[in-house]
Parts: C-alpha cells; structure tokens; sequence
C-alpha cells in the first residue's frame, strides 16, 4: 500500500505547486518526537504531505491542524486510499507553503465515521 500512495504521490502536481518545505518542530525534551510517533503509529511521510495539502483545516490552541475525511479525498488521485488515509491528523505551527510539524496521529473518531 505505501508504495503505490508513493506513485501516485509521485505524479501529484498539486503537492508540488502548494507544499513547499516542511520541517519538524524539534522539542528539546523530546528531539525525535515526531520521528518516534510516525514510526509506532505507521505513518509515512507522503501521508502527511497530502494530509497538508488536502486535509481540512482547523485551528487549535495556537496550532493548524489538517485531518483527511472522505469528503477530502474523494475526488482526488488518492480516493482509492481513503480507508487508509481516513482520520489522518497533522498538528502544525505554521501552514502552507512551509508548514513546521508537531505531530501526526489517527483521529480515531473520524477514523471510524464513514461516510459514503
């Protein structure tokens, strides 16, 4: 499953035009924290890229948050990967173009809501 989303990451030009360089936030009581949380919870870097570009954004104490749903996805090159991508969530201090990452994890209430 992660390398065909890398394939069709690969062609999607609108990542390309939106996203420019994102960084992580580096805490110093927790250097790797971001690394760490993608590692156990499974998610990749291409996934948080189009979580950025695509998900819906929200504001949350002092942070962005962007979460891919369905609705997101579903007229997009990654509509096929909604039962992978669904409840995506990436807490950011800046947005786009050069968004810096807290953290990512699965909501898993929207994870769990499936609307069709």
């Amino acid at each position: 499953m992660n390398h065909q989303l890398s394939l069709v990451f690969q062609h999607d030009l609108n990542i390309v035009e939106k996203l420019g360089s994102i960084s992580a936030v580096h805490n110093p009581k927790d250097i790797n924290h971001l690394e760490r949380r993608q590692q156990q919870r499974a998610i990749s870097l291409p996934m948080i890229k189009v979580a950025i570009v695509y998900g819906s954004r929200q504001f949350s104490y002092g942070a962005i948050t962007y979460t891919l749903t369905d609705k997101n996805l579903r007229k997009t090159p990654y509509n096929r990967f909604i039962d992978v991508l669904r409840g995506l969530r990436v807490v950011c201090v800046n947005g786009l173009p050069n968004p810096k990452i807290m953290t990512a994890y699965w909501h898993n209430k929207t994870k769990r809501k499936v609307h069709r």
